[in-house]
């Protein structure tokens, strides 16, 4: 008996790898499906700028948060020059991208070792926060509203920007002190 080997291979357009980076990071945070089906909808109308997920303690405070942001105009011009990501880029686990990964696998084992709440905020494109109805509209279709906690205290801050999708930005921030 010889052992067979299998490749998986995938191509998909940047903005599909770009709604799977958010469907990753909130299912590390464990935000239901339903609620991530909807997030990443807005994402792919191109309607969300960034998302953050983070954990509060017992009053009620904000704690740690990871944000993921997208720049829409520099998405339009590298879909231009490079429109599919393909599967096989080093340090991609499936279609999920290493800093997608890091940050998410981060996120969820502090929040478990801190024992926090966890939750998400939504951020709309100018086009959308700028327009009133259009706001109203998008906030009712996501049943996003209020506010996200304050901290409880400043928070200190590392960035990263991915390497295969240079139009996405991963923000880790934790309280300080």
């Amino acid at each position: 008996m010889s052992a067979q080997t299998f490749t998986y291979t995938w191509t998909q357009t940047r903005l599909e790898s770009i709604q799977d980076q958010f469907r990753y990071l909130l299912m590390h945070a464990g935000i239901t499906d339903t609620y991530i089906d909807k997030i990443v909808s807005g994402v792919g109308e191109e309607a969300i700028q960034a998302i953050g997920v983070y954990g509060y303690d017992g009053t009620g405070l904000r704690v740690i948060e990871t944000e993921l942001r997208i720049d829409w105009s520099a998405n339009a011009k590298l879909t231009l020059s490079m429109p599919t990501i393909t599967g096989g880029l080093s340090g991609w686990d499936g279609k999920q991208a290493p800093e997608t990964k890091v940050a998410g696998r981060r996120f969820a084992t502090a929040a478990a070792e801190l024992r926090l709440s966890t939750n998400v905020w939504v951020s709309f494109v100018p086009k959308i926060r700028n327009n009133s109805e259009e706001y109203a509209s998008w906030s009712r279709r996501l049943n996003v509203g209020g506010r996200t906690p304050a901290w409880k205290s400043p928070p200190e801050e590392r960035d990263e920007t991915y390497l295969d999708l240079a139009e996405a930005q991963i923000f880790m921030r934790r309280a300080g002190g």
